[in-house]
Protein backbone atom coordinates (compact mmCIF):
# COMPACT_ATOMS: atom_id res chain seq x y z
CA UNK A 1 0.00 0.00 0.00
CA UNK A 2 1.10 3.35 -1.06
CA UNK A 3 2.22 5.61 2.00
CA UNK A 4 1.55 9.21 1.02
CA UNK A 5 1.10 12.58 3.11
CA UNK A 6 -0.78 15.31 1.57
CA UNK A 7 1.71 18.82 2.37
CA UNK A 8 2.69 22.32 1.40
CA UNK A 9 5.76 23.48 0.06
CA UNK A 10 6.19 27.03 0.92
CA UNK A 11 9.10 29.21 -0.52
CA UNK A 12 9.58 32.81 1.24
CA UNK A 13 11.45 35.58 -1.19
CA UNK A 14 12.50 39.39 -0.08
CA UNK A 15 12.62 41.44 -3.55
CA UNK A 16 16.83 42.54 -4.05
CA UNK A 17 17.91 39.64 -1.89
CA UNK A 18 18.62 36.36 -2.65
CA UNK A 19 20.31 35.42 0.22
CA UNK A 20 16.73 35.96 2.32
CA UNK A 21 15.11 32.70 0.42
CA UNK A 22 13.64 30.45 2.33
CA UNK A 23 11.67 27.31 2.05
CA UNK A 24 10.12 24.55 3.99
CA UNK A 25 8.12 21.14 3.58
CA UNK A 26 5.24 21.47 6.15
CA UNK A 27 2.33 19.20 7.03
CA UNK A 28 -0.56 21.62 7.92
CA UNK A 29 -4.75 21.39 7.59
CA UNK A 30 -4.76 24.63 5.59
CA UNK A 31 -3.05 27.25 3.77
CA UNK A 32 -3.39 30.24 6.25
CA UNK A 33 -1.99 27.54 8.92
CA UNK A 34 1.25 26.25 6.54
CA UNK A 35 1.85 30.01 6.24
CA UNK A 36 1.29 30.66 9.69
CA UNK A 37 3.43 27.53 10.60
CA UNK A 38 6.37 28.41 8.52
CA UNK A 39 6.41 32.05 8.94
CA UNK A 40 7.42 30.59 12.78
CA UNK A 41 9.26 28.09 11.35
CA UNK A 42 11.59 30.13 8.64
CA UNK A 43 11.50 32.84 11.20
CA UNK A 44 10.01 34.86 8.17
CA UNK A 45 9.83 38.72 8.18
CA UNK A 46 7.22 40.89 7.70
CA UNK A 47 8.83 41.73 4.05
CA UNK A 48 9.35 38.07 2.75
CA UNK A 49 6.95 37.26 0.07
CA UNK A 50 5.29 33.82 1.02
CA UNK A 51 4.59 31.26 -2.14
CA UNK A 52 2.34 28.19 -1.29
CA UNK A 53 2.14 24.92 -3.04
CA UNK A 54 0.26 21.97 -3.01
CA UNK A 55 2.15 18.64 -2.81
CA UNK A 56 1.86 14.68 -2.08
CA UNK A 57 4.44 13.13 -0.40
CA UNK A 58 5.66 9.92 -1.01
CA UNK A 59 7.19 7.46 0.99
CA UNK A 60 10.99 7.06 0.77
CA UNK A 61 10.41 3.43 -0.27
CA UNK A 62 7.98 4.82 -3.68
CA UNK A 63 8.86 4.25 -7.35
CA UNK A 64 7.11 7.36 -8.95
CA UNK A 65 5.55 6.52 -12.66
CA UNK A 66 4.90 8.46 -15.79
CA UNK A 67 3.41 6.76 -18.74
CA UNK A 68 3.42 10.09 -20.64
CA UNK A 69 6.94 11.72 -20.12
CA UNK A 70 8.18 14.00 -23.15
CA UNK A 71 11.27 11.70 -24.83
CA UNK A 72 12.33 14.26 -27.87
CA UNK A 73 9.81 13.97 -30.19
CA UNK A 74 8.17 11.09 -28.28
CA UNK A 75 6.95 10.13 -25.43
CA UNK A 76 8.19 7.71 -22.71
CA UNK A 77 7.35 6.17 -19.36
CA UNK A 78 9.64 7.41 -16.55
CA UNK A 79 10.52 6.19 -13.03
CA UNK A 80 11.51 8.70 -10.12
CA UNK A 81 12.69 7.29 -6.91
CA UNK A 82 15.06 7.55 -4.03
CA UNK A 83 18.04 5.75 -3.25
CA UNK A 84 19.41 5.25 0.32
CA UNK A 85 22.40 4.04 1.63
CA UNK A 86 25.56 4.29 3.91
CA UNK A 87 26.04 7.63 1.97
CA UNK A 88 22.71 9.49 2.16
CA UNK A 89 20.22 10.07 -0.07
CA UNK A 90 19.93 10.78 -4.01
CA UNK A 91 16.94 10.89 -6.38
CA UNK A 92 17.37 7.83 -9.32
CA UNK A 93 15.88 8.92 -12.57
CA UNK A 94 15.31 6.69 -15.27
CA UNK A 95 13.44 6.13 -18.74
CA UNK A 96 12.43 3.34 -20.78
CA UNK A 97 13.29 3.92 -24.37
CA UNK A 98 9.96 4.41 -26.52
CA UNK A 99 11.78 3.05 -29.80
CA UNK A 100 13.67 -0.07 -28.12
CA UNK A 101 11.43 -0.51 -24.96
CA UNK A 102 15.12 -1.18 -23.10
CA UNK A 103 15.24 1.01 -19.52
CA UNK A 104 17.59 3.70 -19.75
CA UNK A 105 20.79 4.47 -18.24
CA UNK A 106 19.33 5.87 -14.67
CA UNK A 107 20.42 9.76 -13.72
CA UNK A 108 21.51 10.41 -9.69
CA UNK A 109 21.43 12.96 -8.16
CA UNK A 110 24.36 14.31 -5.21
CA UNK A 111 24.15 12.50 -2.02
CA UNK A 112 21.79 14.62 0.90
CA UNK A 113 21.16 13.10 4.35
CA UNK A 114 17.21 13.14 3.69
CA UNK A 115 15.21 13.64 0.50
CA UNK A 116 11.60 12.19 0.03
CA UNK A 117 9.78 12.06 -3.49
CA UNK A 118 6.73 14.18 -3.80
CA UNK A 119 4.28 14.74 -6.93
CA UNK A 120 3.80 18.72 -7.18
CA UNK A 121 0.35 20.34 -7.96
CA UNK A 122 0.63 20.66 -11.47
CA UNK A 123 1.32 16.52 -12.06
CA UNK A 124 4.99 16.48 -12.05
CA UNK A 125 7.50 14.49 -9.75
CA UNK A 126 9.88 16.39 -7.44
CA UNK A 127 11.61 15.71 -3.99
CA UNK A 128 11.90 17.68 -1.25
CA UNK A 129 13.38 17.72 2.10
CA UNK A 130 17.38 18.20 1.33
CA UNK A 131 18.22 19.15 4.77
CA UNK A 132 21.94 20.00 6.24
CA UNK A 133 21.61 20.85 10.06
CA UNK A 134 24.17 23.24 10.11
CA UNK A 135 23.56 25.34 12.70
CA UNK A 136 20.02 26.12 15.54
CA UNK A 137 17.80 27.10 12.69
CA UNK A 138 18.76 24.72 10.51
CA UNK A 139 18.59 21.92 12.79
CA UNK A 140 14.81 23.20 14.21
CA UNK A 141 13.74 23.00 10.41
CA UNK A 142 15.16 19.50 10.13
CA UNK A 143 13.54 18.33 13.50
CA UNK A 144 10.12 20.30 12.43
CA UNK A 145 10.53 18.09 8.96
CA UNK A 146 11.45 15.08 10.24
CA UNK A 147 8.69 15.08 12.71
CA UNK A 148 5.92 15.88 10.07
CA UNK A 149 6.80 13.00 7.94
CA UNK A 150 7.87 10.41 10.34
CA UNK A 151 6.20 7.50 8.78
CA UNK A 152 7.36 7.86 5.29
CA UNK A 153 10.34 6.66 6.45
CA UNK A 154 12.22 3.25 7.55
CA UNK A 155 12.95 2.42 11.18
CA UNK A 156 16.71 1.93 9.89
CA UNK A 157 16.40 5.31 7.96
CA UNK A 158 14.91 7.36 11.24
CA UNK A 159 17.97 6.26 13.75
CA UNK A 160 20.92 6.85 10.65
CA UNK A 161 19.25 10.51 10.86
CA UNK A 162 18.61 10.89 14.21
CA UNK A 163 22.58 9.84 14.59
CA UNK A 164 23.10 12.62 12.03
CA UNK A 165 21.37 15.83 13.88
CA UNK A 166 23.21 14.22 17.13
CA UNK A 167 26.63 14.72 15.24
CA UNK A 168 25.21 18.24 14.10
CA UNK A 169 24.20 18.88 17.52
CA UNK A 170 27.26 18.44 19.11
CA UNK A 171 29.08 20.16 16.60
CA UNK A 172 26.81 23.00 16.83
CA UNK A 173 27.54 23.39 20.48
CA UNK A 174 31.23 23.95 20.01
CA UNK A 175 30.41 26.39 17.11
CA UNK A 176 28.82 28.38 19.78
CA UNK A 177 31.89 28.31 22.59
CA UNK A 178 34.65 28.41 19.43
CA UNK A 179 32.23 31.26 17.65
CA UNK A 180 30.29 32.82 20.21
CA UNK A 181 32.47 33.54 23.10
CA UNK A 182 29.61 30.86 25.11
CA UNK A 183 30.65 28.83 27.84
CA UNK A 184 30.11 24.82 27.73
CA UNK A 185 28.63 25.41 31.51
CA UNK A 186 25.91 27.90 29.74
CA UNK A 187 25.08 25.97 26.73
CA UNK A 188 24.89 22.49 28.17
CA UNK A 189 21.48 22.71 29.89
CA UNK A 190 20.29 24.30 26.74
CA UNK A 191 21.31 20.87 25.00
CA UNK A 192 21.56 18.48 27.48
CA UNK A 193 17.29 16.90 26.98
CA UNK A 194 17.56 17.06 23.29
CA UNK A 195 21.11 14.79 23.05
CA UNK A 196 19.63 12.31 24.97
CA UNK A 197 16.34 12.50 23.28
CA UNK A 198 17.79 12.04 19.69
CA UNK A 199 19.94 9.25 21.84
CA UNK A 200 16.88 7.17 22.33
CA UNK A 201 15.37 8.05 18.63
CA UNK A 202 18.37 6.51 17.14
CA UNK A 203 17.72 3.84 19.39
CA UNK A 204 14.34 3.25 18.73
CA UNK A 205 12.90 5.05 15.55
CA UNK A 206 10.07 7.14 17.83
CA UNK A 207 8.65 9.71 16.37
CA UNK A 208 10.12 12.10 19.76
CA UNK A 209 11.25 14.85 17.25
CA UNK A 210 9.90 18.14 18.60
CA UNK A 211 11.27 17.13 21.88
CA UNK A 212 14.60 18.05 20.68
CA UNK A 213 14.17 21.54 19.33
CA UNK A 214 16.44 24.18 20.52
CA UNK A 215 15.53 27.65 22.36
CA UNK A 216 17.18 29.78 19.31
CA UNK A 217 16.83 32.66 21.43
CA UNK A 218 18.49 31.50 24.67
CA UNK A 219 21.54 29.30 23.07
CA UNK A 220 22.09 33.23 21.14
CA UNK A 221 22.36 34.88 24.51
CA UNK A 222 24.76 32.52 25.92
CA UNK A 223 27.22 34.30 23.47
CA UNK A 224 29.56 37.10 24.45
CA UNK A 225 29.20 40.52 22.89
CA UNK A 226 31.74 42.24 20.47
CA UNK A 227 33.33 38.53 20.36
CA UNK A 228 36.01 38.22 18.10
CA UNK A 229 37.11 34.53 17.54
CA UNK A 230 39.78 35.54 14.73
CA UNK A 231 42.74 38.07 15.36
CA UNK A 232 44.18 39.72 12.58
CA UNK A 233 47.63 40.50 13.37
CA UNK A 234 50.24 42.55 10.86
CA UNK A 235 54.18 42.00 10.59
CA UNK A 236 56.36 44.71 9.49
CA UNK A 237 60.01 43.48 8.05
CA UNK A 238 62.98 45.75 8.70
CA UNK A 239 64.45 46.47 5.49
Amino acid sequence: MTKSIKAFNVTARVENESWSSKGTTLVASSREEAIEKATKTLQLKPEHVIEVEDVIVYHSSEKLTSENYPYGRLRATAYFSVEYNKKGARTVFQTICPKSGRLNKPKNSTYYKVILPCEQSNGHFDSVGYLDFNGTSSINIGLRFMADFHELFTVEQIKDIAITILAHMKMNSVAYVQYGGSSFDAIKPLMDKQIKTLVDIAKSGDNLFLDCLLDEEALEATKKADYQPFRITSHSTAV
